[in-house]
């Protein structure tokens, strides 16, 4: 079975949050930030090593840990999320 994609890993991560009564628009807000945080991380990791690593591999070995930290960046904001 091949890893999922960037966009199913994403989708996955928005339908959990929205679950838990986080917002729509904040939601969105904190999707864009993991995806961006593990761009970065994923360029500067290719830029500290050697490797022919390709940057949109990198990119997905590192969005599941930030999409799992969008939940800490969102309550850092906003606290806890309200109830539905």
């Amino acid at each position: 079975m091949p890893a999922p994609s960037r966009n199913q890993l994403i989708q996955t991560r928005k339908k959990e949050l929205l679950a838990k009564g986080f917002r729509s628009g904040l939601v969105d807000k904190a999707m864009d930030w993991a995806v961006g945080s593990a761009e970065g991380m994923a360029s500067y990791a290719m830029k500290m090593s050697s490797s022919d690593g390709k940057l949109d591999k990198l990119t997905l070995d590192f969005l599941p840990r930030y999409l799992e930290d969008a939940e800490k960046w969102m309550k850092a904001f906003v606290g806890e999320p309200e109830k539905q």
